[in-house]
């Protein structure tokens, strides 16, 4: 996977890594719907879903990154 089109934006995959685990953070702390998260982004309500779950296995597959992911919740 090269990045992520969203029609408006080809993301380089370092850059799509950041959104997507920021697109986690907003999704876990579960006060933002899907439109106002992809609205930040510039993507469409339905491409925040698909981010969230490549942000889970980002997290999954890095334990420090989830352990620094987890701390930046707790602490909001």
């Amino acid at each position: 996977m090269s990045g992520y089109s969203a029609g408006r934006k080809r993301w380089p995959r370092f850059q799509e890594g950041i959104w997507v685990q920021a697109t986690e953070i907003f999704y876990q702390l579960g006060v933002y719907l899907n439109k106002e998260i992809g609205k930040v982004f510039g993507v469409g309500y339905t491409a925040v879903p698909g981010a969230v779950n490549r942000g889970q296995e980002y997290l999954r597959s890095d334990g420090q990154l989830e352990r620094m992911v987890n701390k930046i919740i707790a602490d909001i």
